[in-house]
């Protein structure tokens, strides 16, 4: 059951990163319908409107435990998704950290570039349920979307599923860049969950770090997050 939770925190992120990207998509197809029909040569903004950005997302069903898949099958978010994972260290060609494989296990699952769940739980179940798993995005798929924007339409995203609440939302640094971090509680079940996203970006490059747990297990595993991201550092 909590491996299963930590699969549905996974797939709760992916709704949110689905629902930015396609709203950007939809924008930009609709500037190229409109070039078609008009002489004027002027760009409009990339991001026209973040209120159409809002999606209503279905609670994943418990099937969503079969959403882990080989390598070979995974669906990433942008070119650089697949990486490789050697001696504890994860490396794609955004980013590279190091995360201990006696105390996390890797998944590949759809949707995301890599995923990691905590294997070291021993007579503490819940402690499966926590999770960091890493998206990124290619400047040419974002089509001029900031990380600035990315953010602001992650929280209204949040802010529509049912179950959800934004609880924080600031600029920090993160490995040395800009970020914007956002804290999301919601409910899978009976279980209270807390998620936390940090949106970075390097050339245009888009990174989104997921991180998150019950609420008991994620108390429990601060310090686990902390070293993790402690190691994450930006190409």
């Amino acid at each position: 059951m909590k491996k299963l939770l930590a699969s549905l925190m996974a797939l709760s992120m992916v709704f949110a990163v689905t629902g930015c990207s396609e709203s950007n998509d939809s924008e930009n197809e609709s500037k190229a319908e409109a070039k078609t029909t008009t002489t004027t040569t002027t760009a409009a903004p990339a991001v026209e409107s973040k209120a159409d950005t809002t999606t209503t997302t279905a609670a994943p069903e418990e099937s969503v435990a079969d959403t882990t898949t080989s390598a070979d099958d995974t669906t990433s978010t942008g070119d650089e998704a697949k990486g490789t994972y050697e001696n504890d260290v994860y490396t794609s060609d955004l980013y590279t950290f190091k995360i201990d494989s006696k105390k996390w296990a890797m998944q590949e699952s759809a949707g995301v570039d890599v995923m990691f769940t905590y294997a070291d739980a021993g007579d503490d179940a819940e402690l499966e349920s926590a999770s960091i798993n890493v998206i990124s995005m290619s400047n040419d798929l974002l089509n001029g979307l900031t990380a600035s924007d990315y953010a602001d339409q992650i929280k209204q995203t949040y802010n529509s599923m049912d179950g959800y609440t934004v609880t924080n939302d600031k600029e920090d640094k993160f490995a040395g860049k800009d970020a914007y971090i956002v804290d999301v509680t919601g409910e899978i079940g009976s279980q209270k969950v807390l998620l936390n996203q940090i949106i970075t970006s390097d050339n245009g490059n888009l990174v989104v770090i997921t991180y998150g747990a019950s609420e008991n297990a994620y108390s429990k595993l601060s310090d686990e997050f902390k070293t993790v991201l402690d190691n994450f550092e930006l190409k």
